[in-house]
């Protein structure tokens, strides 16, 4: 799922996206030319996508189901500051799963076939992520009468339940929301190193930005974290995680939250979890002991 924390903030994007169309009104020769190579899955079935959007980036190219991504630098990109700017961008998206690869305009006009070759040797090389069970074999649907007995205390079935678990203190954090109505996963982030206050925190942030590009403004958001609500309502993360390299890139994903939370309105009730009256939280991830 990719919503504000893999693709640009929301606030971001509009401009983003129109910068994207006119590149792709306005391909340079070597564009032209790559766009002949990836369009139509003609480089042994792999479909690539151009002038696509990936955080806060337009990347050329890229094969999301490989996460490769094709970069062609013009003469600009050959002086000193944007070398600098290029190898940020690059390692930001490698962080991020991508493998990035870059050719020049002469390499690509002057020698293709080679150019076709380096990317089908990337392509190759790149290792799919392990395949899960589908999510409905893994979070089958609630009983009816569990869905009734909540109804009956009062639990507004219209609503999403977020819920993080960490493995330790810091440790690998992860976070989910389940829809109430259903019993089916919305959305899951994780494992990143972080603390469970910051993965409620998120998950509340990520429902209220997911339910406003649907348009679900009358959905409840229930989560079991006083301090997780109590941040929402702030507009700010007050954690006390140490910022490091290792943490660098959660913070990054802490920051967009912050900032979508400070531009953007919204009317979503945001409910505490009773926990004591209703039972765990649908999104526990059960591990409690």
């Amino acid at each position: 799922m990719t919503y504000i924390y893999e693709t640009a903030d929301s606030a971001e994007y509009d401009l983003l996206r129109a910068y994207a169309d006119y590149n792709m009104s306005h391909p340079t020769e070597a564009e032209s030319i790559m766009w002949d190579i990836l369009k139509n899955k003609s480089i042994d079935g792999h479909k690539f996508r151009r002038q696509h959007i990936i955080k806060d980036y337009i990347v050329d190219f890229v094969c999301l189901h490989k996460k490769l991504v094709v970069e062609i630098d013009g003469q600009y990109h050959l002086e000193g500051q944007q070398i600098v700017k290029d190898k940020s961008r690059s390692e930001d998206l490698n962080k991020s799963g991508y493998t990035v690869i870059r050719f020049t305009n002469e390499e690509v006009i002057g020698n293709t076939q080679q150019v076709i070759k380096d990317i089908k040797k990337a392509l190759m090389e790149i290792i799919p992520a392990k395949k899960t069970r589908p999510l409905a074999q893994q979070f089958p649907l609630p009983l009816e009468g569990d869905r009734g007995r909540l109804s009956g205390l009062g639990v507004n079935l219209n609503a999403w339940a977020v819920d993080a678990a960490c493995s330790g203190n810091p440790g690998p954090m992860e976070y989910q929301a389940i829809d109430l109505a259903t019993g089916a996963r919305v959305f899951h982030f994780g494992p990143m190193k972080g603390t469970n206050n910051i993965g409620e925190f998120l998950a509340i942030v990520h429902a209220l930005a997911l339910m406003q590009q649907q348009g679900l403004y009358d959905k409840t958001i229930y989560s079991d974290s006083y301090n997780a609500i109590l941040w929402v309502n702030k507009r700010k993360c007050k954690t006390k995680l140490e910022r490091t390299p290792e943490t660098e890139e959660l913070f990054q994903i802490i920051l967009r939250a912050e900032r979508w939370l400070n531009t953007h309105v919204w009317r979503n009730p945001i409910v505490k979890w009773e926990t004591q009256q209703w039972g765990e939280v649908p999104a526990d991830f059960g591990r409690k002991k």
